[in-house]
């Protein structure tokens, strides 16, 4: 094959990944099924070239399997899962085999791999599912703690992420094992460390510390309802800790027009207002008053129906004698 036959053959697998890629953007269900139609020629062609021909080569193959099981994952069935993950498998098999060093994309790539695998099995949660799940998440932090992952521009926000991935695994099994809930809340502070710089300028850093926070919020709750004794549990301080500072950063991203982040808001407000009222009901209505104030945040958040009906529950549980 002539270096002319190999470009040509790029250039064209080339085409149909970026059509496929602009297909996903597509929220409609069908959009998954004609990008998968794209990622599938270009896939095709790909494997046309000899793999040895250039060490790039194998880069831009395994980037068409990964792109090629996203799509089999937006269709969300129990046979197109099953195809993702041997398309991520086939993908991590070919970027192992690649030495980190010979080019700053791989790093990347085979982190994103290892993550995406670990989320189709997240979603399909078969026996053994979530504990592989889990290691692949493992995996992708292994990549990008490594010194040749350095070059990664959004590092720090791709490791935020990922732990936060890695929490949401490890809380499902959370229930009743001290061992999984500690890793669990380890994992979400994480996450909450590696974007607490960027949290204030970047939107999907702010979104992954809320959730972050949102999660150590039910980490908190479930031991919270097993506690017994009259000392206020350390848990408590923890909640309200997370709640305050996730609720924060909201009103600062409300005060810049940022609305996207209302519905975790709410959540975080309504749990806020039951660990106040029963841990701390003296400071239930200077919590409620913060949250209501639009000098801090906008009007348009502390006079939504939904803020509205929450304060107003929340109102409803201060005692009596402190009313």
């Amino acid at each position: 094959m002539t270096e002319a036959e190999v470009e040509a053959i790029n250039d064209e697998a080339s085409v149909l990944m970026k059509r496929g890629i602009a297909l996903m953007e597509e929220p409609r269900r069908e959009a998954a099924i004609d990008a998968l139609h794209c990622f599938d020629e270009a896939l095709a062609l790909r494997r046309r070239v000899p793999a040895a021909h250039a060490p790039s080569q194998a880069y831009l193959l395994a980037a068409c399997l990964l792109n090629r099981g996203d799509a089999l994952v937006r269709m969300n069935d129990v046979g197109p899962l099953a195809a993702a993950l041997a398309s991520y498998e086939e993908g991590i098999d070919i970027m192992r085999a690649r030495p980190l060093a010979a080019d700053a994309r791989y790093p990347r790539l085979l982190a994103v791999a290892y993550q995406n695998r670990g989320l189709a099995l997240q979603a399909r949660g078969h026996d053994g599912d979530i504990a592989a799940a889990a290691t692949a998440f493992a995996d992708a932090l292994a990549v990008l703690d490594h010194e040749q992952s350095a070059a990664i521009e959004d590092r720090d926000y791709f490791r935020a992420v990922v732990w936060l991935n890695l929490a949401n695994v490890l809380a499902a099994g959370a229930t009743d094992d001290d061992a999984a809930h500690a890793a669990a809340h380890d994992a979400a502070t994480r996450a909450i460390g590696y974007v607490a710089g960027n949290e204030g300028t970047h939107p999907p850093a702010a979104e992954a510390g809320l959730r972050a926070r949102h999660l150590l919020c039910r980490l908190c709750a479930h031991r919270l309802s097993q506690a017994t004794g009259e000392e206020m549990p350390e848990d408590v301080h923890q909640a309200t800790d997370a709640v305050d500072d996730g609720l924060a950063l909201v009103r600062s991203w409300e005060q810049r027009g940022g609305t996207w982040f209302r519905p975790l808001a709410l959540d975080l407000f309504r749990f806020g207002a039951r660990v106040y009222a029963h841990y701390q009901p003296q400071f239930l209505e200077e919590f409620i008053e913060d949250n209501l104030d639009p000098a801090q945040s906008s009007t348009g958040y502390v006079e939504s129906r939904e803020m509205v009906a929450a304060a107003q529950d929340a109102r409803e549980l201060i005692p009596p004698d402190q009313a």
